[in-house]
């Protein structure tokens, strides 16, 4: 499996599309859609639209699909997603793509009192 894309999720990637790196898709053409399938960890197979925008400042995004796997997972801001390409074929002889999800850790501080402060 070759990592091609790792992302910490913002909210615009939560709430309305994620925009992808100019990378996962080399060769795409612009101003064109196609859907794409993403194998998660559980094995399940969820289906993207991509759509490379017309131009040559917008980068391509996902979207579809990307809604209910965001629901699916509780995906929240500041989890991060790692895409690589599955050499191996699916059935119908397509190479898939992988989605691997991170959670974002959040660390707690808690106040704690010495009792060699002298304060009760």
């Amino acid at each position: 499996m070759e990592k091609i894309f790792t992302k910490k999720l913002s909210n615009i990637d939560i709430e309305r599309r994620i925009v992808l790196s100019e990378n996962l898709i080399k060769g795409f053409p612009r101003g064109h859609e196609a859907y794409l399938k993403f194998k998660d960890e559980d094995g399940k197979v969820w289906t993207f639209r991509c759509r490379v925008p017309p131009g040559g400042s917008s980068r391509p995004a996902l979207s579809g699909d990307w809604f209910l796997f965001v629901r699916s997972k509780q995906l929240k801001v500041g989890d991060v997603i790692e895409i690589a390409l599955d050499r191996e074929k699916d059935r119908a002889g397509v190479e898939q793509f992988t989605i691997r999800l991170k959670p974002a850790r959040w660390v707690s501080i808690s106040r704690t009192t010495n009792l060699d402060d002298g304060i009760p």
